[in-house]
């Protein structure tokens, strides 16, 4: 699946998705003076290769959410949005640390237990502190593209599932 998050001079950006199969969805995303909400799941999400958070929601062909998390998997025709609500913890907890100039929080897994029992599912078990390191060093660099974004210039990503030959990274 494509991903394109453009940046716009308004005051929201816009992303667009474009699935294999052809079609697509797109909604405006709030300017929030750090790196677009979506943008740091797509890096947290990439980096920890999640099928199921939300980029791997949208690839299955289902929409923009119509509200921001917990969600009910039922309004997804999903068994299990555990991957998606523990991908959302942790977009939260990075994002804490870029509102802090990007340093580092010393009590980085106290925050992400907290907010993954808020939204009543477990820490994700395989998660390493190389993880966290590799994802903080990636949202760094996603941040630097986006910032050197002209208006009306586009940034655009792949997701692609676990087993796809066309994995790769840019950030």
């Amino acid at each position: 699946m494509q991903i394109r998050f453009t940046k716009h001079s308004g005051k929201p950006d816009w992303l667009e998705c474009i699935r294999d199969d052809g079609t697509s969805t797109r909604c405006p995303m709030p300017k929030q003076g750090i790196l677009p909400h979506d943008l740091v799941h797509y890096v947290v999400e990439e980096s920890l290769h999640l099928q199921q958070g939300f980029w791997g929601i949208l690839a299955l062909g289902v929409g923009f959410p119509n509200s921001a998390p917990p969600w009910d998997a039922a309004d997804f025709n999903l068994p299990d949005l555990t991957e998606a609500l523990q991908a959302e913890s942790l977009v939260e907890c990075f994002q804490a640390e870029m509102w802090n100039g990007f340093q580092p929080s010393e009590n980085f897994w106290e925050i992400l237990q907290i907010t993954c029992q808020q939204r009543q599912v477990a820490v994700p078990q395989s998660l390493t502190h190389q993880d966290i390191e590799r994802i903080r060093r990636r949202l760094q660099a996603a941040t630097r593209a986006w910032d050197a974004l002209a208006v009306g210039e586009t940034l655009i990503v792949e997701f692609y599932p676990i087993d796809s030959p066309g994995l790769t990274q840019i950030f």
